[in-house]
């Protein structure tokens, strides 16, 4: 397996990764396997569970629904899915996500992925701290979720998602700042062609992922998971560096 920097196809040593994830984000996997993904979050991080898991912190994504009833399953299909943090709604999400590609789609199902550290840096050029604190999520049946940006002394979070399930929303009655904060996601994004036993590593609290609409068989496997609290880089767990205002 080859660990890379995105953009840059330098390779990174194993122990160099829980840095680069905090320095960059995000890591690029080359030829990898399950077993070598697994193995090397197991060197410092914990597996986080997910409802869907079939293994500790392991999830296996692939179509077997063919509904648009419940978004919350919309990763089981073969649909879009908007750039978003995973668990997003959830007390203390992952603060590390992986996924490795098994079986590349026959059309489209490129990956998504958007900078949520660049993406804040350009909402604070037009919004103050105060008022980008007042994004939030709400769910569709109108229950107030977490805020959408969390901002602390040195570092900061997001937590994102615009679906049938839960959408930005602000308590100040600034709409104009949610479709900036909207139109500035769609604008970073990036996509991603995987092949079978590629994938990344990112920093969940950081970098918001999705995927195009495909057609075809495709399968990855996903892996969530929190940095151990006796690691130099438990930090991750709290968020991404960012300058005082």
């Amino acid at each position: 397996m080859r660990l890379v920097e995105a953009g840059r196809e330098a390779e990174v040593s194993p122990d160099l990764v829980p840095g680069a994830l905090a320095h960059d984000g995000v890591v690029l996997i080359r030829q990898g396997s399950v077993a070598e993904v697994r193995a090397l979050l197991d060197r410092w991080t914990a597996p986080a569970d997910h409802p869907h898991q079939v293994a500790d912190g392991l999830t296996v994504i692939a179509p077997r629904l063919r509904t648009d009833e419940d978004d919350n399953e919309a990763g089981f299909t073969d649909l879009a899915l908007s750039p978003h943090t995973d668990r997003s709604l959830h007390a203390q999400p992952p603060s590390v996500l992986a996924t490795l590609m098994l079986t590349p789609a026959k059309a489209g199902g490129s990956a998504t992925l958007v900078d949520g550290a660049r993406v804040l840096a350009l909402v604070r050029q037009c919004a103050g701290d105060t008022e980008i604190a007042g994004l939030r999520l709400r769910t569709a049946t109108g229950r107030p979720g977490p805020a959408v940006i969390e901002i602390g002394v040195g570092h900061a979070r997001i937590r994102y998602r615009d679906d049938r399930v839960a959408g930005p929303y602000s308590t100040d009655g600034r709409t104009d700042l949610v479709v900036t904060f909207r139109r500035l996601i769609a604008e970073t994004a990036q996509t991603l062609r995987l092949g079978a036993g590629d994938g990344y590593l990112v920093h969940n609290h950081r970098f918001l992922h999705g995927r195009t609409a495909f057609t075809g068989d495709r399968s990855l496997v996903r892996f969530l998971a929190r940095v151990n609290s006796d690691h130099p880089y438990t930090g991750l767990n709290r968020g991404f560096s960012i300058a005082s205002s």
